[in-house]
């Protein structure tokens, strides 16, 4: 669904669409779904528990000396004398059993090499002296008829082929630290080591579990961050993930759909994860995770997504409801989740935690109707923004667009889903301002969803553009259009369900022309014939100025309202009709500088008044405000009721009353019970005269990596509703 970028959507292909030329119109070939990489990225190198060998290194190099090293790394540990002659019996790399007096099995360690400044060489051989007596104390190998292995996952690398005469600072090493060991009680440690900690070493209990022990204590190392070898990254395929995870039963979860990081340990380590699948989701510890996937460490992060995706929900009903969320994937894949949501309350999923790195479309059902909304907050890579749209009722077999644009930095798409379980094919129509109109056609697999970048579209790449998809074959699609931008200094996005039949009339609540502020109006006729179009601008003080416009048959016509006289610098909304009954398609869209917010949104036109409307999202937090545009088109006053249901269930009502042929702005912030909350919203007229609500929000929402300030808009909608559709949706990065 993205613009290409290497660096930061590397699993992404160039093009979504493939064409190819088949007697003058084009036909769409989908390209196989991308296989996702996962980027880890980390520090440190195995356990991280006792002796960081990096740091080690860089104390060394530094002059300290190695019983300061010691004594930094093994808490509250004593100096001890063992016998350097008493027999160890080992578990050679070539299976057999060999027995070597405790020098000569120091003598063959593989641990570090002999170019290791010497005071750290010292260091290693008293801990891997100490490690070994305590390995025999244990027991740990003696069922087995050996005391030490050979392995240094396990104990200790060990050669019994190495050469020692080409290792003369590592025998010196040894010899004049001859017999010395660190004790704890009277007895041997488990003097554990690893090559790096990644700037913290670790209890020993937040890694290997079971009691405490006194002398492992986690603790800072700046000195290991001075190693080439600090940080790693590491690139798996999502098809690899799964086979590794799935060779294994306790984590054979099926298709991967998200690595959810639960915990870390205090020294910064994954201490569990969720590893969320297509068969079933489970927990596992983070060092499972590490070794399964083959990391060097527990200490990772997932890079942050680059688009934040929500679900809110309204249960404007006072029963408890079962909602289930369905994602579908570009390769037919899909995922589920459900929950319970309480009666009189508003919810909101973070689409993130259960799909990771995936263009996607969503169908949302419930047992009791609900209203459902969708929000995305993104980093584009040529700007930062948000949007936000409604959720589809219904699919359809036609779906219309009136805005679109693709010249100077702007890019369109067209989202489509097919949650149905059967083939649908596909015809898209362009139509440009100047009445152009390429045709495109395709196949859409069942449950699943696919992309259009308008841009590529030969003869499409620098125009305003109308946009009609259509399934030939009866079979319903969902469809959304994106839109993203970078004009001047604003970058943004907006997005929209599409309209499912044009009308001879239409409703906007939402328009401004003060400070920064631009709003266009957007018209497509989508017939042959021209439409008369007659356009009334109402004034928040009532006055109103009308308009005439002609459209041409099959195309496109932008209104600029700071160029209508009588409306400049305020707030405004619209009535547009088709006076001759040619049925058009209306929306708005609006750039604007709010409080050094540069960014701006789209609403579709509303074709008939309401005297109600739902609204699933609203939140005045942190720099968060929200704004519930009315618009009363009848001759007679209209008394309206908002009641603000938070997540709790509490509700909050307000009274107020628009006057006949005129606008009303509401803002939620200067509410004091909704001051610095979410919530959803039912906005009705108690007199039942229909009215058009709208609602506009204008952030700087703050992600991990960067502020990502803009706005988005959304329409209410006039009733809730047991099933709702998304064809937009993405967790990348």
């Amino acid at each position: 669904m993205r613009k290409e970028n290497i660096l930061i959507f590397i699993f992404l292909s160039a093009l979504i669409f493939g064409y190819f030329s088949v007697g003058g119109s084009e036909v769409l070939s989908f390209n196989p779904a991308p296989d996702p990489v996962y980027l880890f990225n980390g520090r440190g190198r195995a356990h991280g528990v006792g002796l960081c060998m990096d740091g080690v290194l860089y104390r060394a190099r530094e002059g300290h000396s190695y019983r300061q090293i010691l004594n930094y790394y093994y808490t509250g540990v004593q100096f001890g004398k063992t016998d350097e002659e008493r027999p160890i019996r080992v578990l050679c790399r070539d299976g057999r059993i060999r027995v070597y007096p405790l020098r000569q099995y120091l003598y063959r360690l593989a641990e570090e090499p002999d170019t290791y400044p010497y005071e750290g060489l010292k260091v290693l051989y008293v801990a891997a002296r100490t490690y070994a007596l305590s390995c025999i104390e244990r027991g740990k190998h003696s069922s087995q008829g050996f005391d030490i292995c050979s392995s240094g996952g396990c104990c200790q690398a060990f050669n019994e082929n190495k050469d020692i005469s080409r290792f003369p600072n590592s025998v010196r090493a040894v010899n004049e630290t001859a017999g010395e060991i660190l004790t704890y009680g009277g007895h041997p440690i488990i003097a554990a080591y690893h090559g790096s900690c990644g700037g913290h070493t670790e209890n020993n209990e937040d890694v290997w579990g079971g009691k405490p022990v006194s002398y492992l204590r986690g603790k800072p190392d700046q000195y290991c961050s001075r190693s080439p070898q600090f940080q790693w990254t590491l690139r798996l395929r999502k098809s690899e993930i799964e086979s590794r995870l799935n060779a294994y039963s306790d984590t054979n979860i099926g298709a991967l759909k998200a690595i959810d990081i639960v915990s870390r340990t205090p020294g910064g380590r994954v201490d569990e994860a969720y590893l969320r699948g297509s068969y079933k989701t489970v927990k596992v510890k983070g060092r499972v995770l590490s070794s399964r996937l083959g990391l060097p460490s527990a200490l990772f992060d997932l890079p942050l997504a680059k688009f934040d995706e929500y679900i809110l929900l309204y249960n404007s009903s006072g029963e408890r409801n079962h909602i289930n969320f369905i994602f579908m994937e570009r390769d037919g894949g899909t995922s589920k989740h459900s929950i319970d949501l309480a009666g009189n309350s508003r919810f909101t999923l973070r689409v993130n935690d259960y799909l990771q790195y995936a263009e996607h479309s969503t169908f949302v059902s419930a047992e009791r109707p609900i209203v459902c909304e969708r929000t995305m907050y993104f980093d584009y890579g040529s700007g930062t923004g948000g949007s936000g749209c409604s959720g589809a009722p219904v699919p359809a077999k036609r779906w219309y667009f009136a805005e679109g644009y693709t010249a100077g930095g702007f890019d369109t798409y067209i989202l489509i889903a097919n949650p149905s379980g059967s083939l649908a094919k596909l015809r898209i129509q362009c139509f440009s301002h100047e009445g152009k109109m390429q045709a495109c056609s395709s196949v859409l697999s069942p449950q699943s969803r696919a992309t259009l970048r308008i841009d590529d579209l030969p003869g499409f790449s620098d125009t305003e553009v109308s946009t009609i998809v259509e399934s030939t074959n009866g079979i319903p699609v969902v469809a959304e259009r994106a839109l993203y931008f970078t004009r001047g200094r604003a970058s943004d996005g907006n997005s929209e369900s599409g309209c499912t039949k044009p009308s001879t009339k239409w409703h906007l609540a939402e328009g401004y022309t003060g400070g920064d502020f631009d709003t266009y109006i957007l018209l497509f006729n989508p017939g042959d014939s021209p439409a008369k179009v007659k356009a009334i601008f109402m004034r928040e003080d009532g006055y109103r100025i009308e308009k005439s416009y002609t459209l041409r048959g099959r195309s496109r016509h932008t209104i600029d309202a700071r160029k209508v006289p009588g409306i400049s610098q305020m707030g405004f909304s619209t009535k547009i009709w088709s006076t001759n009954k040619v049925p058009i398609v209306v929306e708005r869209s609006m750039y604007f500088s709010y409080r050094g917010y540069f960014g701006a949104h789209d609403g579709n036109g509303i074709a008939s008044p309401s005297s109600k409307w739902y609204f699933a999202e609203g939140y005045t937090g942190g720099e968060f405000d929200t704004y519930f545009l009315m618009q009363n088109p009848s001759n007679e006053k209209s008394f309206v009721e908002v009641r603000f249901t938070k997540p709790s269930g509490k509700s909050v009502t307000k009274s107020l009353s628009i006057p006949p042929m005129s606008r009303l702005t509401l803002c939620a912030d200067h509410i004091p019970e909704i001051a610095n909350d979410e919530f959803s919203a039912l906005i009705r007229s108690k007199n039942n005269v229909g009215i058009v609500a709208e609602r506009a929000m204008y952030f700087r929402y703050f992600s991990a990596q960067k502020g990502r300030e803009g706005g988005h808009l959304s329409a209410g909608v006039p009733d809730a509703g047991r099933e709702w559709y998304f064809a937009e949706g993405y967790t990348g990065y």
